[in-house]
């Protein structure tokens, strides 16, 4: 198995959009997660209040009657938003664009005047990223987009020397994030992953001058070093949570390592903000991501995923006084995930049934259901019962239906494990089926170049292989190649030119195949690839088959 379903479910496709803040918030509390709707990361209702004095800005009772004025709006465009009434959020949001720009000075007003010109640039490009959010939740991504790059330009027009730079940093973090999620559902996640490191390389920014501003500072009192060690915390929070996103990001374009590599250096930076608690429900999530990524089968540390997911089992189990409650579902379906791929058949068959009772215990239909019969599937099709694997997928299957489309995660595993089962059991046809709904879906879900197609385009291939359709089998080992190019991956590219050679040489198509046979050697050594590798060995062999009849003068 690739994934594990319903972690990678619930974290691969959350929505982190920087939601409307307040003006004079910098410090976030992140215990919360839900807002009105569930997809955002946080609302201005999570933030606490927060004393601009410790960053060299006006204090409250001492801003200028237009700021009031402006952030007063903003602050009711906020309440809108949370409510999920955008067209009243868009326009509080507009009005206070427009005093910004055209300031109007209240005389009688003792806070009478002006705002300078990059406090003005820095809320008006706070304000662009709250009506990009909206634009989000509306769906209405070219909007979105126009609205969160005119923010970013805003923000790098204030320069480093300002007091108000890190605040400029911040809000240009937040647009870069909202822009990346914007590039997600549009499905480039090439420039989404842009988008997010660029925003980490503001946030880091962001920490660096918090730090190097307050070094230099004599600090009086205690209270001044609270508000300090907050807002340390504060910005090493934001920056684990961009770091986790970027995580969430390499992994859905296949770069595993990265992904790893990501998720922990998010944890680490959270240990280091709050030591004595490491298993909040962030850090619970980021458990579970680490879980699946060290089961993907391109790392294989599947002990250390058990290790991961059996702290959170062990967590989620104490919250519910070891009950059987819904919540430990997704912790059972990992742990009988990792147990099928340690070869625990059996283990992994009766956690499978365990979650399968806690689901259809009159809890309603979820996809944790989905998740517990494909491991079931999953285990008895390698303890050697293909039908009833294939009973357990296809219940999956309609349990996946009543939970929406299966054109996602699950669905796609679905279908490739039916082809698997199809194919073991000798029925070619149905494979086939199978495959191609699975590429449909990867498609779908990944875009038209993704890696994710390269391995269920050479599956194609070779179901079209034992139907005998030698023209077919080509088409789909040479779109397989195509795609390992395009991502540079040399190892894939010397297998894929290895099989393409031996199907020419079965059509009796000579020059082709040491064509092919030249080229996969070619990407071995390029992929430094032992000359043990079965692709190697077998490249090596029929060169020198080909060289030798070349010498005779014979047939291949």
């Amino acid at each position: 198995m690739e994934y594990t379903y319903s972690q990678y479910e619930g974290d691969a496709l959350r929505e982190p959009v920087k939601s409307p803040r307040k003006w004079k918030v910098f410090s976030k509390k992140f215990g919360k997660t839900n807002s009105a709707d569930g997809t955002d990361r946080r609302d201005a209702a999570t933030d606490r209040e927060y004393d601009e004095q410790s960053r060299d800005s006006p204090a409250q009772d001492e801003r200028t009657a237009e700021e009031k004025e402006i952030s007063l709006l903003n602050d009711k465009g906020n309440e809108f938003f949370v409510r999920g009434e955008f067209n009243g959020a868009l326009r509080m949001y507009s009005e206070a664009l427009k005093l910004l720009k055209k300031p109007v000075v209240i005389k009688s007003d003792p806070g009478a005047g002006t705002m300078d010109a990059a406090m003005r640039r820095f809320h008006t490009a706070r304000l662009l990223v709250n009506i990009g959010a909206v634009h989000i939740r509306r769906e209405c991504y070219e909007d979105a987009t126009s609205s969160l790059e005119l923010s970013i330009r805003s923000s790098k027009l204030i320069p480093d020397k300002s007091v108000h730079y890190y605040r400029s940093l911040e809000v240009l973090s937040d647009a870069l994030e909202n822009l990346g999620l914007v590039y997600y559902k549009e499905k480039d996640l090439t420039i989404s992953l842009v988008m997010y490191n660029d925003a980490l390389d503001a946030r880091k920014a962001c920490l660096d001058l918090l730090e190097q501003k307050w070094k230099n500072r004599i600090i009086k009192s205690k209270d001044e070093i609270r508000k300090i060690k907050e807002e340390r915390v504060a910005c090493k929070m934001e920056l684990a949570s961009t770091v986790q996103q970027i995580a969430l990001l390499e992994e859905r374009q296949g770069n595993i390592g990265n992904a790893i590599q990501r998720c922990e250096e998010a944890l680490a930076i959270k240990k280091e903000v709050s030591p004595n608690d490491t298993l909040d429900e962030n850090s619970l999530t980021l458990l579970n991501a680490l879980g699946r990524l060290y089961s993907h089968r391109s790392v294989g540390w599947y002990k250390e995923a058990l290790n991961n997911f059996e702290k959170v089992y062990k967590v989620k189990s104490e919250l519910h006084n070891g009950e059987d409650h819904l919540d430990i579902v997704p912790s059972i379906n990992n742990i009988a995930y990792v147990n099928g791929e340690l070869g625990n058949y059996r283990q992994c068959l009766n956690l499978s049934l365990r979650a399968i009772d806690i689901c259809t215990d009159g809890r309603g239909i979820n996809k944790e259901t989905v998740a517990a019969y494909t491991n079931k599937g999953y285990a008895l099709h390698n303890m050697g019962d293909d039908k009833g694997a294939l009973s357990a997928y296809m219940d999956a299957l309609e349990y996946l239906s009543k939970c929406g489309s299966d054109v996602d995660l699950m669905g796609i595993n679905l279908h490739q494990k039916m082809a698997q089962v199809f194919i073991s059991m000798g029925h070619v046809d149905e494979a086939i089926s199978s495959i191609e709904s699975l590429i449909e879906a990867k498609t779908e879900v990944f875009g038209g170049e993704s890696k994710e197609l390269a391995s269920p385009f050479r599956e194609l291939g070779d179901c079209y292989e034992l139907s005998n359709e030698l023209d077919l089998c080509l088409k789909c080992h040479t779109r397989s190649l195509r795609i390992y190019k395009h991502h540079n991956d040399k190892e894939g590219a010397a297998k894929q030119h290895n099989k393409i050679a031996n199907i020419h040489k079965r059509k009796g198509n000579r020059e082709e195949s040491i064509d092919h046979y030249m080229a996969a050697l070619w990407h071995s050594r390029e992929a430094k690839l032992p000359s043990t590798d079965p692709t190697v060995a077998d490249t090596i062999k029929n060169v020198a088959a080909f060289q030798n009849s070349q010498n005779r003068g014979g047939m291949w």
